[in-house]
């Protein structure tokens, strides 16, 4: 007898969620999630580097300073997420690229607001497709993620001054 099964026949063993998902594989939700990921590495990456350019300007870029912090706490939770929710379905988690193009070099606070927001974008993007192909708790996380990365975006835009029409770029297709 073994300690998998009452019986001790390891085939009637429960499969175990991992297992059970690499024996049913869902391509289109990996690839989703695999998506999603490599948006939030590079999120992690972009909003570091606006935090830390907006560091040495005083109390006048506190507010930046704060959105970016929370910004980048808010990516790696969800990275950690999306890694662990890939493992589980049998995929490989694509590791972090060493370094990134940023889409807006944050040189100022206007610039590191903007950076923000572009990056939530680019998050929110991604999100926004993964939750048209996945279900369950994957879905709910995709759909967390798209939420908290428009509503971060919008925190961007408004803090740098343009006007509330402008938030809404943050919801693809809008």
């Amino acid at each position: 007898m073994t300690a998998d099964t009452p019986s001790g026949d390891p085939a009637s063993a429960t499969p175990t969620e991992s297992t059970a998902a690499t024996e049913h594989p869902d391509p289109a939700g990996v690839a989703a999630l695999v998506t999603m990921l490599t948006a939030t590495h590079a999120a992690v990456y972009a909003t570091a580097a606006a935090g830390g350019a907006v560091a040495p300007l005083g109390p006048a870029a506190a507010q930046a300073r704060e959105l970016a912090r929370l910004s980048c706490l808010a990516h790696q939770a969800l990275r950690d997420d999306l890694i662990t929710a890939i493992r589980a379905r049998g995929g490989d988690a694509p590791p972090a690229l060493p370094a990134y193009r940023l889409p807006v070099a944050p040189e100022g606070i206007g610039a590191a607001l903007a950076l923000l927001a572009r990056i939530e974008d680019a998050c929110a993007m991604a999100a926004h497709d993964a939750v048209a192909v996945l279900v369950g708790d994957v879905r709910a996380l995709a759909l967390d993620a798209l939420t908290g990365t428009a509503v971060r975006a919008q925190r961007a835009r408004i803090a740098a001054g343009m006007p509330l029409a402008a938030a809404s770029r943050a919801l693809p297709g809008t």
